[in-house]
């Protein structure tokens, strides 16, 4: 039986005693600034930062972020920045994590500059001392490590939980935050954010973010492919015609993931391979050897196995990557894409005629498991917030809604009690209640 891998980007595990971690996480660091090695302490990507955090200067006893633009400046700033026009979408997305007292939603700029903040008021009053305001600069070279500032010095979605801070004022917040991408130049525009007290901290806020952030990359892209489009319907030039590279097309929509290549025909990946494949069509840029280990097999993994399993897979596929850095040499795409297009999109009935089936289920990957919760946790909420019996059907017959009980309620205050559907339904849901009573 293979050994469950931890994510390195969670900071927390969904049970456990919140409390407890942040007192240990507390002694780890006292001894780290006592001079201590505590390096098998902490994940590595907090390790690294830390080191950062310290290279730059920062004070880890209490060294209030700088405010780099009053409250006028920021606002100007914030109506001419690429991901104003998003926020309506992204407040609506994480609105469920923003209606009580637990998060504040928070977006930055791609220098860690704090553009907006939303939550309840005792949330946001109880940051303000800290300087979590608007203007202020939550880089880790202004601030130390956090979600906005790390997640942006490692380009990905990364939790950071109490004591885990590296600036003490911070120890009493966890964070979870996901950088957004331009959809053409692939820089980092900003990073979106959800911060609450360290009780409520839980691995699906991670989800959460990275998922909004996808969606936001995606409705960026559709605006500027729409852009794109007027400006060459207005246009008096004909255009060139060019004929688009031969691309690759990927099914990792269930247990038996295929490639289908450029030059005709289909080839059976291997889990490992298509785990592969999948990191570096996620990744949307080149990967090193070591950045791709960590990707595939977790922090525990090493870049002379993942050498030999590219070494094949690159022999196999014949052009279709390249090493130096590890990427697709040809155009790519995938049926987990599409259904991602299709639920930012809103159209859910073809999101979930792809969904039937789970992203690599066999699969433990971090950032295959990453994508697999965005994806999953995204369309739940989208068909739960819907409240379509239609929807609902499918999704409970799907693999990753076959044990939502909260899917089957709705599903059954949404039929008509005539529905021949009912029957079934009830039934489903009284089997997923004996099932969760023991």
């Amino acid at each position: 039986m293979a050994v469950q891998q931890i994510n390195p980007w969670l900071a927390v595990r969904p049970q456990g005693d919140r409390l407890a971690q942040a007192r240990a996480l507390q002694r780890v660091h006292e001894a780290f600034h006592c001079g201590k090695d505590v390096t098998s302490s902490l994940r590595g990507v907090v390790a690294q930062s830390w080191a950062r955090s310290g290279d730059a200067g920062v004070d880890p006893g209490g060294q209030l972020p700088p405010i780099r633009m009053d409250e006028g400046e920021t606002e100007e700033r914030w109506r001419r920045h690429p991901l104003y026009p998003v926020l309506p979408m992204l407040r609506d997305l994480l609105r469920d994590a923003t209606s009580d007292s637990a998060h504040m939603l928070v977006i930055s700029d791609a220098d860690g500059v704090l553009m907006w903040i939303e939550g309840h008021h005792r949330v946001i009053e109880a940051t303000h001392d800290m300087h979590f305001v608007c203007g202020a600069d939550w880089s880790e070279p202004g601030a130390g490590t956090n979600a906005l500032g790390t997640a942006i010095a490692v380009d990905h979605p990364v939790q950071i939980f109490s004591a885990e801070h590296f600036n003490r004022i911070v120890h009493p917040w966890q964070c979870s935050g996901a950088p957004i991408h331009d959809p053409t130049t692939g820089e980092i525009l900003g990073v979106v954010d959800l911060t609450g007290h360290l009780r409520t901290a839980h691995p699906h806020t991670l989800s959460l973010v990275t998922a909004a952030a996808r969606m936001a990359e995606a409705y960026l892209l559709h605006d500027r492919r729409r852009e794109d489009e007027v400006r060459r319907t207005a246009s008096v030039d004909r255009p060139t015609v060019r004929r688009p590279r031969a691309g690759v097309r990927l099914e990792l929509l269930g247990r038996r993931p295929r490639i289908h290549l450029p030059r005709g025909g289909v080839l059976e990946l291997s889990g490992r391979h298509a785990e592969i494949l999948t990191v570096l069509l996620l990744a949307g840029r080149g990967l090193t050897a070591e950045e791709l280990t960590l990707e595939v097999y977790g922090e525990t993994g090493k870049p002379v196995t993942l050498r030999a399993e590219l070494s094949r897979l690159r022999r196999d596929l014949d052009g279709v990557l390249r090493a130096k850095p590890y990427a697709f040499a040809v155009p790519a795409s995938s049926d987990l894409q599409q259904a991602e297009r299709h639920l930012a999109a809103g159209r859910l009935a073809e999101a979930l005629a792809l969904t039937g089936e789970r992203l690599l289920p066999a699969s433990d990957a971090p950032r295959v498991v990453e994508a697999r919760d965005r994806l999953e946790e995204g369309l739940r909420a989208a068909v739960l917030a819907a409240g379509d019996a239609d929807l609902l059907v499918t999704w409970c017959r799907s693999t990753p809604g076959q044990e939502d009980e909260a899917a089957a309620r709705a599903l059954l205050r949404a039929l008509d009690p005539g529905d021949a559907r009912a029957a079934a339904a009830r039934a489903h849901l009284a089997r997923l209640r004996r099932i969760f009573a023991v």
